[in-house]
């Protein structure tokens, strides 16, 4: 980020400030928690998901309770990340032949907004190449020599690559479509000479201590260069800059800029954010039999509370069309769910999740929102895990618990923490009764 001179503080009052600040930090919520994962995969090379921009990072085996870069996280594919970097020049993106496997990429900007899709449902299941283009190219393509252009607004795109792994016998097929995976320069996949590298970056080091407080805004500052703000966000720009917030590389903020009770009225209103931001991540949607549905995810226009609540519970959602998550944190008497109580999720015959891929329901820990530690080293269970047991009448039930169930019934067990959770079910490629509320889910029951 470019810095010049310090601009003098605008006039601002407290209410003014605090105003501003809530409207800021529920805007730029999700960009910064974006930010995180690109210092992860890309800037800091300590961390264990480094590879560094437009070069995958492939985790060779499901992600478990130790990885702890993103909340929510899938168990139910091995996941191939990084980001892109088009700042440069635009980057060709070449897929092999998938077969039956269920694979996708999904293309996130710096605004946390699906930009597009590669893969089983979209693209089809021979691969190709296809070529993603950043807003301030110039120059000419051969559009022959691809099977899309996309463009995006975002300089810097996630690349969340999902392929699909049916247990630990089945890492060898997953993990071959992987190592075919390729990301190549524009110009060297068109054998010409390679532009001059785009000016290197300050990058801040991710600091969570600086993200709790006022330093939230230097991030903030920094990642809107990144990004091409809508048209309809010019006012908005305008009232970040009165705090400060430039997003054109005019100055790193500086809080000291403002006096004591603004600085003040600046932490008050990121609070109130905060606070917000977490009620409505709560409430994502309209609760049916203890499972919330929530409304589409991935293009949240300027519902920048829903980006933001969607990025605070679960970072880098897909569109519905290309999975569906409904969330369960009560059960079926509206009681929240602890692991103080065992229950059950039980199916009837011909009623399982109606979906083109497969489904699965993951636990997770209320307050870390992430992956349930357990003995078994089970944390989702659906219609591909080993050993499942249909019950007499050709139902599925489901034991979802701290305790075992018995050894009978550990074959269908959920484990749980100890203490307050919520579990998700994934449906890859739901089918039309899911995407339109025809089918829904039963409770979650208390058994004890």
């Amino acid at each position: 980020m470019t810095t010049t001179q310090a601009q003098p503080a605008p006039l601002l009052t407290p209410e003014e400030a605090r105003a501003i600040a809530l409207e800021a930090y529920v805007f730029g919520f999700a960009m910064v928690e974006n930010y995180k994962s690109i210092f992860g995969f890309c800037l800091y090379p300590k961390s264990p998901v480094y590879s560094g921009f437009n070069k995958y990072q492939h985790n060779r085996k499901l992600y478990d309770p130790d990885f702890t870069l993103v909340v929510s996280p899938n168990n139910d594919t091995l996941y191939s990340t990084t980001f892109a970097d088009l700042r440069t020049e635009p980057l060709v993106i070449s897929v092999p032949p998938t077969g039956d496997r269920y694979f996708v990429i999904q293309l996130v900007d710096g605004s946390s907004d699906n930009l597009a899709y590669i893969g089983t449902r979209v693209t089809g299941r021979e691969g190709g190449n296809f070529v993603l283009v950043g807003p301030n190219f110039k120059g000419t393509l051969p559009t022959d020599r691809f099977d899309r252009v996309i463009v995006s607004q975002s300089q810097f795109v996630a690349l969340a690559t999902r392929t699909a792994i049916n247990g630990a016998t089945d890492t060898a097929g997953a993990t071959a479509v992987q190592d075919k995976l390729r990301l190549t320069p524009l110009s060297d996949y068109l054998g010409q000479p390679a532009p001059e590298p785009a000016p290197q970056i300050n990058f801040l080091p991710w600091d969570p201590a600086k993200v709790e407080g006022i330093g939230f805004f230097a991030y903030l500052d920094m990642v809107l260069n990144w990004h091409t703000p809508r048209l309809d966000e010019a006012g908005l720009m305008g009232r970040l800059k009165r705090i400060g917030v430039f997003a054109g590389g005019l100055d790193e903020f500086d809080a000291s800029r403002f006096s004591p009770e603004v600085q003040s009225a600046l932490l008050a209103g990121i609070k109130a954010g905060r606070e917000a931001i977490e009620e409505r991540g709560n409430n994502l949607g309209k609760r049916i039999n203890g499972w919330e549905y929530t409304p589409p995810m991935g293009d949240y226009g300027t519902d920048y509370l829903f980006r933001s609540a969607v990025a605070w519970k679960f970072m880098y959602t897909n569109s519905p069309e290309e999975a569906l998550y409904p969330i369960a944190n009560v059960d079926a008497d509206g009681k929240a769910l602890d692991g103080k109580s065992n229950y059950v999720l039980r199916f009837e015959k011909g009623g399982l999740p109606p979906a083109d891929a497969f489904w699965s329901v993951t636990m997770y820990d209320s307050k870390t929102k992430l992956l349930v530690r357990n003995n078994l080293n089970r944390y989702s269970i659906g219609d591909r895990t080993a050993g499942l047991k249909s019950d007499a009448d050709g139902g599925l039930t489901l034991y979802v618990q701290h305790s075992s169930p018995g050894q009978a019934r550990e074959s269908n067990w959920l484990p749980a923490p100890e203490g307050a959770f919520y579990v998700i079910l994934r449906a890859y490629c739901p089918r039309k009764e899911l995407l339109s509320g025809a089918y829904r889910l039963p409770p979650l029951k208390r058994a004890d």
